[in-house]
């Protein structure tokens, strides 16, 4: 920083200013992000730090040496940003600007890796993240190239689900929509006055699908939406993220087809994702009795309805209209193909496995 402007600085904080160099741990250590921007500050016994640039395990701040009331923070933030980011911000409102604000703090935190990192008080939406929040991840995979206006978006979301909502662009195409947890309240159970936890999950579903179906139909295309429990934003907003994106990585990859994912309906997924993909070919070539098994439309659709209802056989032949003599033929016939009984609990886990694996695989 050149001496004219550090002069400048001096002349609008009114004290002496002085440019330091610190660690990037002991700004950390103070409270700040892994990934500072210029313009964050963090307040430490010798004064307040407002970062000015980072170069490696290194950063570069101003000292202040009393404290800064929030308005002199921010007016600091602004004349420290790069002319470039201040003109793009004209652009925005004040809540899009708050909004993409956070939500560059989110993608920075799960870069850095720090994904149990809580939101700073700096941050001016903080106010708006009140505990029991519904979190929605939502990934749109339009063909065109346009950018869908922020306004437009959060006038929608508020429609359909609350005014309360809050809508922070994450990525492109990539948005988090917080909601009231009192949506839940909704769900009426008939013999206890607090919510089940399932009844919580079939409403969030019901949430999510619903959600799902407003967006395509408001702006075609197609698009991915993950919901999760109720949670408090400002001690996990990055860790829901971050789960919610791997929610809907891992239902695309397992489940394709499948637009709404749940984060308690892939635990399995998970898991088979981190095993090595060589251990994975070498369990299908030991396990698959017959290698065209799993090509059979017929196979594919029995065994995908077996498992969702719970290896129910009366469910499982309702929800596929069929006669229950008819899957139970099904089942026998795949039994005697693969020596497999996918009504033995053992067996329904290691079919339940390769068609997993299967489905992964098929399209390598």
């Amino acid at each position: 920083m050149n001496k004219t402007r550090l002069q400048q600085l001096q002349q609008l904080a009114g004290a002496p200013v002085e440019v330091v160099v610190i660690q990037l741990s002991d700004w950390v250590q103070a409270g700040g992000s892994r990934q500072p921007e210029a313009g964050d500050s963090v307040v430490r016994e010798d004064g307040t730090l407002i970062a000015i640039s980072a170069d490696g395990e290194e950063l570069e701040a101003l000292r202040f040496p009393k404290g800064l009331t929030p308005l002199e923070s921010e007016l600091f933030r602004w004349v420290l940003q790069p002319s470039a980011s201040r003109t793009a911000a004209n652009g925005f409102t004040d809540t899009e600007r708050s909004a993409r604000r956070l939500g560059d703090w989110i993608e920075q935190s799960i870069n850095g890796g720090d994904l149990r990192a809580e939101v700073p008080d700096r941050f001016e939406l903080r106010n708006r993240l009140f505990d029991g929040m519904i979190p929605f991840l939502l990934i749109s995979e339009q063909a065109d190239d346009r950018e869908l206006p922020y306004n437009e978006l959060e006038k929608v979301f508020k429609s359909f689900i609350s005014d309360e909502i809050l809508l922070i662009p994450i990525r492109e195409r990539e948005w988090l929509v917080l909601g009231p947890d009192r949506l839940l309240a909704e769900v009426e159970s008939a013999e206890e006055d607090v919510i089940e936890m399932d009844e919580t999950k079939d409403a969030l579903f019901s949430l999510a699908t619903g959600l799902h179906q407003m967006f395509t139909e408001e702006w075609g295309g197609e698009c991915h939406v993950a919901v999760g429990v109720p949670i408090i934003p400002t001690e996990s907003l990055v860790q829901t993220v971050y789960g919610l994106r791997e929610t809907i990585y891992l239902g695309r990859k397992f489940h394709m087809g499948v637009q709404v994912h749940l984060p308690w309906m892939i635990h399995l997924e998970r898991l088979l994702n981190g095993i090595p993909e060589s251990t994975r070919i070498r369990f299908m070539e030991e396990m698959m009795g017959r290698p065209d098994l799993f090509t059979e439309p017929e196979t594919i659709s029995t065994l995908d309805a077996f498992f969702t209802m719970d290896c129910n056989v009366s469910e499982t032949a309702k929800r596929l209209y069929i006669h229950r003599n008819t899957l139970l033929y099904r089942l026998d016939k795949l039994k005697q193909e693969t020596g497999l009984d996918v009504r033995s609990f053992n067996d329904a886990v290691l079919v339940r496995i390769m068609l997993l694996l299967y489905k992964v695989t098929k399209r390598k």
